[in-house]
């Protein structure tokens, strides 16, 4: 008898055997800006050409614990408020005290966020994954706005970008990272990477 799928499974999509990359998206699909994390992975899955597992979380939780299990690294990509312009994209190794991602910090209404889920991974004696955020910065969340044309573009470039961003977490592994990186809006090179 064959074990129950995940109630994410399903959206994991190209997940590659020996995978060493996970990538998680993450945010509220009807909240203007705040939906970037979400839409980004969406559009990497239409590519089809990405060497790394794609998960969408609309609803972080508990559920991070099992987006941090049997995987090398996890890259989440999510919105983030940290003053500066819309569309800013920040690249940071996690957990950074910088600019924390708006779904992973403890906002579910059970108060459970990234730091609870490294807690609990933790006390578990389960290995806890190299993790990264790509953030983009946002401009609005009303429920049901669009998003923002900065942040339209940030996504863009972050798609068309993707490969160079790949490389930069395998190479980072190997020599390591000096901390955050920034990229303002209409950098379309992701430039130092």
């Amino acid at each position: 008898m064959s074990k129950p799928a995940s109630p994410h499974q399903s959206e994991r999509g190209a997940a590659k055997a020996g995978a060493c990359l996970r990538v998680v998206g993450l945010g509220n699909p009807y909240a203007g800006d705040d939906s970037v994390g979400l839409e980004i992975v969406n559009r990497l899955r239409a590519r089809g050409d990405c060497e790394c597992e794609l998960l969408a979380l609309p609803q972080a939780g508990v559920e991070l614990v099992e987006a941090l299990e049997n995987v090398e690294a996890v890259l989440f990509i999510d919105a983030v408020s940290s003053g500066s312009p819309a569309g800013t994209l920040h690249l940071i190794p996690l957990p950074s005290a910088e600019v924390e991602p708006r779904v992973l910090v403890s906002l579910s209404s059970h108060g459970w966020g990234l730091a609870e889920t490294l807690d609990l991974m933790e006390s578990l004696g389960r290995p806890i994954p190299r993790l990264a955020l790509l953030g983009v910065e946002i401009g609005t969340v009303a429920p049901g706005a669009p998003r923002s044309p900065a942040v339209e573009a940030a996504m863009g470039t972050v798609v068309e970008r993707f490969p160079a961003v790949y490389a930069f977490l395998a190479a980072a592994e190997k020599t390591g990272w000096a901390g955050p990186l920034r990229f303002p809006p209409g950098d379309a090179s992701l430039a130092g990477l």
